[in-house]
């Protein structure tokens, strides 16, 4: 009778998680919505790897999620533009049998970047392009950095204190054989205080928030995707260094689609401070080290 209870409040709690979790992601109404069109352009010297393209492609997807804005298609297809010779294709990968993204470069740390004022024009924006198509805010985009660096790897750490814990626990008795138990389990626990670093790859964005109307920059800030290098990829990828680079592009795009909705839905919507949007210092001191590239 008390575990029917429980499993029937588990269930009634379940029920209310996500009917709270679909109420919060209900949004606007698709005709309120804010309409966003996406700039996105690469400064590094790997653009072979199209990771202008990527990452729009991730902002498209992760932009909406909220369901506080609209993405507006602003492309204008130009086929003299177009060109096969700038794509890389599988066989050429499988070919060189590397990854183009193992080519990457270390990352430099540097301290601070300079992000302007609130309130000053961009370069080379074109207001009427965007009034034309109903966009009511820019979302500009620069790549700034490709980069490896080395983090500590916690995944062994976890694994290594929970093991210790568990060992330990099992022998909590008073007889040698638990005595020695602990002794291994305290041995095997210690192993999570070993510092093990593994490669990251970084993908580090220039994000410029544009309002249509006054044509300056409402906000801007610097951000850095990063993911961890497996050892092995997962089977919807060919190698690992392809999809470290893929999931920290990935992890840029999460990270402006997070800022943008946040910002979207507390001063755009709410009429909420923005105090917290205003422009700091930028450091990826944490990241590690090495060259820009």
């Amino acid at each position: 009778m008390v575990k029917r209870f429980f499993v029937l409040c588990l269930a009634v709690l379940l029920v209310m998680q996500g009917a709270a979790s679909a109420k919060k992601n209900k949004g606007l109404p698709e005709e309120e919505r804010i309409q966003l069109a996406i700039e996105v352009t690469d400064g590094t010297r790997h653009k072979e790897l199209g990771t202008a393209q990527n990452l729009e492609l991730f902002l498209n997807d992760k932009l909406i999620e909220k369901n506080l804005v609209s993405v507006i298609d602003t492309k204008i297809f130009d086929e003299e533009k177009f060109s096969q010779s700038d794509l890389i294709l599988d066989e050429e990968v499988t070919a060189e049998k590397k990854s183009p993204a193992q080519n990457i470069g270390e990352l430099l740390i540097f301290d601070a970047v300079e992000l302007p004022q609130p309130g000053t024009v961009p370069e080379d924006f074109n207001q009427t392009f965007y009034k034309n198509f109903g966009a009511d805010y820019v979302v500009r985009c620069e790549v700034l950095a490709l980069g490896a660096t080395k983090v500590e790897d916690k995944t062994l750490s976890t694994i290594f204190g929970a093991a210790g814990g568990i060992t330990s626990l099992i022998g909590s008795g008073s007889g040698k054989h638990d005595k020695t138990l602990r002794r291994i389990g305290m041995g095997i626990g210690l192993g999570g205080f070993i510092q093990t670093k593994r490669t990251a790859l970084n993908t580090v964005v220039n994000m410029k928030f544009i309002s249509v109307e006054t044509g300056e920059i409402v906000w801007e800030q610097n951000f850095t995707g990063q993911a961890v290098k497996h050892r092995k990829p997962d089977k919807d990828y060919d190698d690992a260094w392809t999809q470290a680079y893929m999931e920290s592009v990935e992890d840029a795009a999460k990270k402006i689609s997070k800022r943008v909705n946040k910002y979207v839905d507390k001063v755009i919507i709410k009429g909420k401070s923005d105090k917290e949007f205003l422009p700091k210092n930028f450091s990826i001191d944490k990241l590690g080290g090495g060259k820009l590239f």
